[in-house]
């Protein structure tokens, strides 16, 4: 019954917001560096968050959770303005570090980054602030880089709340995050429908913005509260953070701005590979990034410190192979 009640909402908020946004005009029209070819309405991000403000509105599953939404609004915000005028990098900057600022003085926090074989505790100390900031910033930059194929963004968003399901014992929380997947599912079809179809809705920036500051804090909140180790939560993260590390290392080796957008990406190289073929993009993504998840998953169950250094052996091995893969690219 609970399910039909916010499925019915979820239909209001998304038919309503289509229809605005083709009144007032909100789409994402078609440049050098996209692959859609026809204005394409942009705020299939505002559809999730109003959907999920709606439903921590209409219940208490989990207070933290709720309070990253919450606070999420002005990320949301921030990035439907983006989509309208253009924010210089800076001021995205700003307006997402005040309230990542203000959730980590309100609990959302961590101080160390958990026990390891050998090598203890770590700690972060005097460095916590410093690194949470960088940590959130990189991962929600990170998930805005991944927003380049259709489907790709929204993917990695179910990707990683179906894994928090699997990792979470609460039912309250494991009921609010089914919630929130089949938000992300229902966009996730939207976001696939074919381009001339004029319900196809992008996420935008206000998507790709709030999606990652929703997870940077959630994973935080699921050491801070559920006590689920780092070296746990790290694996749904690898591509965008392997992606977002090598493509602006690689600006810079080019002299490059790291902010200068360009199509460098894996997913733009895979696009090409398969000939445009996005749907299948995403079913390789899908299977690649599934298989990973669970062989670091199993990895972490025998070693947490395994788990870690895998983790960063295995962005050495992707820099490298993408450093190979780029030059034929490039030709």
């Amino acid at each position: 019954m609970l399910i039909l009640k916010f499925l019915t909402i979820y239909i209001l908020i998304c038919s309503s917001t289509i229809f605005l946004s083709i009144y007032l005009g909100y789409f994402d029209k078609p440049n050098k560096r996209g692959i859609h070819r026809t204005p394409t309405i942009n705020t299939g991000g505002l559809i999730i968050y109003l959907f999920f403000l709606s439903i921590i509105s209409l219940s208490e599953l989990n207070y933290n959770i709720e309070f990253i939404v919450s606070i999420g609004f002005f990320v949301c915000l921030t990035g439907f303005v983006d989509d309208r005028i253009n924010l210089s990098p800076s001021s995205k900057i700003v307006l997402i570090i005040i309230p990542s600022i203000y959730l980590i003085f309100n609990g959302i926090s961590i101080s160390d980054l958990g026990q390891y074989e050998y090598l203890g505790n770590i700690e972060l100390g005097k460095f916590k602030i410093p690194f949470l900031l960088l940590a959130i910033g990189l991962l929600i930059n990170a998930t805005n880089y991944i927003d380049g194929i259709d489907g790709l963004l929204l993917t990695f968003f179910l990707s990683c709340l179906l894994y928090y399901i699997f990792l979470i014992d609460d039912i309250e929380t494991k009921n609010l995050l089914k919630f929130f997947a089949i938000a992300g599912f229902l966009n996730l079809i939207l976001n696939l429908l074919p381009s001339k179809n004029k319900f196809k809705v992008f996420s935008g920036d206000s998507g790709s913005l709030f999606i990652g500051f929703f997870i940077s804090f959630t994973t935080i909140e699921l050491y801070n509260s559920f006590n689920i180790h780092p070296a746990i939560l790290i694996w749904p993260l690898w591509y965008p953070v392997y992606d977002f590390l090598f493509v602006s290392i690689n600006r810079l080796i080019n002299k490059k701005s790291i902010f200068e957008p360009d199509n460098t990406h894996l997913h733009h190289i895979m696009y090409k590979m398969l000939h445009g073929n996005r749907l299948l993009s995403i079913i390789l993504f899908l299977l690649v990034n599934s298989l990973i998840i669970f062989l670091g998953y199993k990895i972490s169950e025998i070693s947490k410190l395994l788990s870690l250094s895998i983790f960063i052996i295995g962005f050495a091995i992707f820099f490298v192979l993408r450093l190979l893969t780029i030059k034929k690219y490039n030709n």
